[in-house]
């Protein structure tokens, strides 16, 4: 039985040790155990060894994008025989009465030899004219400032522009940054659900790929008393809070508030501006 124990105990090691110096360590006297490299597939030549290079992503390029490039320290637009349907594409996001905001993105590197404040700004006016069926009120132009990319990446034409849809309809529309969700008169009912529904899905999404939080803020006109418009305004803020839960976000990354009629941002003497101060205004805290 001893005999049985220590032979069984010798093998253990044995294969612990095997498996130690070969497979893991990869240096086993027996011969390579080394798994074979991951090849991709090379039109001109047989397989190659894999191989990643992180590039920003506004300064990304790939021999397959023919969209919208910029050349270094140049405000003209480069386009391609893909910017078409990318046009359309991005049309195609925007609801009747959304406004498109176009970024253009420069590094202070670049050199500006045009009258606009920065490079960014002259690529985004050369964009804006790229959309000719878009009003101008429907457009907003902005420019960020970015790291500059690679040097060998300054040779050719690189990103340089970026595109977002600003929500504006009867029920929500962005305001400096904040989102603002309208309600009918003494009510904590939303307008239009189907537009507010089809906004909360979309920050929902956004919401679930990081750890932001909502701040919601519910504010009245100035008809009722004080006190009561207090009230009111907390239960709008409630309201749009028990939509988010509902959708999936957690409570504890929801911070609702009221500030009643304290806030008005048009005239309670006129019923447009009463209606513009019945509201929820929504802004996300990184």
């Amino acid at each position: 039985m001893k005999t049985i124990l220590w032979i069984t105990t010798a093998v253990f090691f044995l294969l612990s040790w095997w498996w130690y110096v070969c497979p893991h360590k990869q240096v086993c006297p027996f011969g390579q155990t080394t798994e074979p490299s991951v090849a991709v597939a090379d039109s001109d030549s047989g397989p190659k060894e894999e191989a990643s290079v992180d590039i920003p992503e506004s300064t990304e390029v790939k021999s397959t994008d023919e969209r919208l490039l910029f050349n270094w320290s140049a405000p003209e637009a480069v386009t391609g025989s893909e910017f078409e349907s990318y046009r359309d594409s991005i049309l195609n996001t925007l609801g009747p009465t959304d406004l498109l905001e176009i970024t253009g993105l420069y590094s202070g590197g670049e050199t500006n030899n045009t009258t606009f404040e920065n490079l960014g700004l002259a690529r985004a006016n050369q964009i804006r004219a790229l959309f000719p069926d878009l009003p101008d009120n429907r457009i907003q132009l902005r420019s960020s400032l970015i790291d500059a990319p690679d040097s060998e990446l300054m040779d050719s034409p690189f990103r340089s522009a970026s595109f977002r849809k600003v929500i504006n309809n009867t029920s929500v529309r962005e305001i400096e940054g904040r989102m603002v969700i309208r309600f009918p008169h003494a009510s904590d009912d939303m307008l239009e659900n189907e537009a507010l529904n089809e906004y909360l899905d979309e920050l929902v999404a956004h919401l679930k790929t990081n750890d932001d939080r909502v701040r919601l803020v519910g504010h009245t006109d100035s008809s009722a008393s004080a006190p009561h418009n207090l009230r009111l305004g907390q239960k709008r803020a409630d309201a749009i809070k028990d939509l988010l839960i509902n959708k999936g976000i957690p409570a504890n990354r929801i911070i609702a508030q009221t500030r009643g009629e304290e806030v008005p941002i048009a005239s309670n003497d006129t019923e447009q501006g009463r209606q513009e101060n019945r509201r929820v205004e929504l802004t996300i805290i990184s």
